[in-house]
């Protein structure tokens, strides 16, 4: 297998879920279409140092890719598959699908199969021990926070405020929504959610439930969008909101991330449920 001038293999990545669990395993990969936006959703500029931006995720650099080529392209499809033969002619592409992607009928376990990416990426980049030390190390960490949250019995609503009259709510098909189910929490959302673990709703549906709020706050929206939202508007008028059980989290985490995402997710909605209690 062809390595690199460190002695790793060359791989390229256009999926964020892939390129931040090859970079907690050790192994950044050499090229990732949509770096910098990965870097601003995350909130995290620098995350994956010592890999070459190929571009936007769905207008990549084929040029550049293709002048010092890997020995295998990533991805994830759904995503990506209209770029497949074009990367054929410059590497080895593989395949990995995840959340509600993961199979045809749905019978599948989120947390699995985001182990099990870890695990072969690990076998991939040649790393087989590292990519188990950092499940061992995810799990561990999940049993203590959810040892942490032992008082806390109230279902949560994970809610994203798009406007004025819309929000997104997340559930199974996500990372916000592995994430609660891992921890045993209650997602108190128990509606249609759709392809990608979400839907828009409007203010509506969110009367009746009686819940703690959790806001998530988009790395692309104003400093306080989220507290002017729910001081104007329909959006104070909230039971939860009127009562103040509500939380507000920044998202520094990729919504359909891999292990590394999962744990920053959880730390955060952790601490700030501790916090409220």
């Amino acid at each position: 297998m062809a390595s690199d001038q460190n002695g790793q293999t060359p791989l390229a990545t256009f999926d964020f879920a892939i390129a931040e669990t090859l970079n907690a395993i050790g192994h950044p990969p050499r090229f990732l279409s949509g770096l910098e936006g990965y870097e601003t959703y995350s909130r995290q500029n620098g995350i994956i140092p010592n890999t070459t931006n190929l571009g936007y995720r769905h207008f990549p650099n084929f040029e550049l890719l293709a002048s010092d080529p890997p020995q295998h392209i990533l991805i994830s499809p759904p995503a990506h598959t209209s770029l497949l033969s074009r990367l054929r002619k410059i590497a080895d592409v593989k395949e990995y699908r995840l959340y509600k992607y993961a199979d045809s009928d749905g019978n599948h376990n989120d947390w699995e199969t985001i182990e099990e990416l870890t695990r072969q990426l690990g076998y991939l980049a040649g790393h087989p021990n590292a990519a188990e030390h950092y499940i061992d190390q995810s799990n561990q960490r999940f049993a203590e926070l959810k040892q942490a949250l032992n008082d806390t019995d109230s279902p949560v609503l994970l809610v994203r405020l798009m406007d004025e009259r819309h929000a997104r709510v997340y559930g199974e098909g996500s990372v916000e929504g592995m994430v609660i189910n891992q921890l045993g929490l209650q997602n108190a959302w128990q509606g249609d959610l759709g392809q990608w673990g979400m839907t828009t709703v409007s203010a509506t549906p969110l009367f009746d439930i009686d819940a703690k709020l959790v806001f998530l706050d988009s790395p692309y929206g104003p400093d306080g969008g989220i507290r002017q939202l729910l001081s104007n508007g329909q959006w104070r008028y909230l039971p939860s909101v009127k009562q103040g059980n509500y939380t507000i989290i920044p998202v520094n985490f990729w919504s359909w991330g891999g292990l590394p995402a999962a744990r920053r997710f959880a730390d955060s909605l952790v601490s700030h449920l501790t916090e409220s209690n």
